[in-house]
């Protein structure tokens, strides 16, 4: 039962990210991949035409993503998430990479490129982990989906989100 609720956990996000694609055009930014979002963002960009670039730090996630490689996906391993290069025009991103200490980092340096940033693990109580309380204050817009935990958010300078 223990792992069913931890894989219950891990996709908490999918209806918010599924919503924001729907909102979103062009390329798309995944930092973490996963049994979840991976495999839906795979799909919806096949469907649609759009290009995935997955960032991964873990070797054990990466070679995962790797077994099954789609044409439409550009899937990069990362030492270093400083080298990842991001900082470029997203129609969406969504983070949801480990190391606790880099979520935080990493934001800010898409915060005025993605239209729309998908962010995994938002509730209060994950603050001490990933540090979220030092980014809001970067965008014109944050909607909270706070139906399931852990919690999933979407920012951005781009749209208003009070339609979500």
């Amino acid at each position: 039962m223990k792992r069913k609720r931890s894989m219950v956990r891990m996709a908490t996000h999918v209806p918010l990210l599924v919503r924001v694609f729907e909102m979103s055009e062009g390329d798309v930014l995944e930092m973490g991949t996963g049994y979840f979002s991976t495999l839906i963002l795979r799909w919806l960009c096949e469907m649609h035409d759009r290009t995935l670039y997955s960032f991964e730090g873990s070797r054990k996630w990466y070679d995962r993503a790797m077994k099954k490689p789609k044409p439409f996906q550009k899937l990069t391993y990362v030492e270093n998430w400083d080298d990842a290069d991001i900082e470029r025009p997203w129609g969406m991103a969504f983070i949801d990479h480990g190391g606790n200490n880099r979520r935080h980092v990493d934001i800010p340096r898409i915060a005025d490129y993605a239209q729309y940033i998908v962010i995994h693990d938002t509730e209060p109580e994950s603050d001490k982990s990933y540090h979220y309380s030092k980014i809001w204050h970067l965008f014109k817009s944050r909607y909270d989906y706070k139906k399931c935990l852990p919690w999933t958010s979407v920012v951005s300078n781009f749209h208003d989100l009070s339609n979500l």
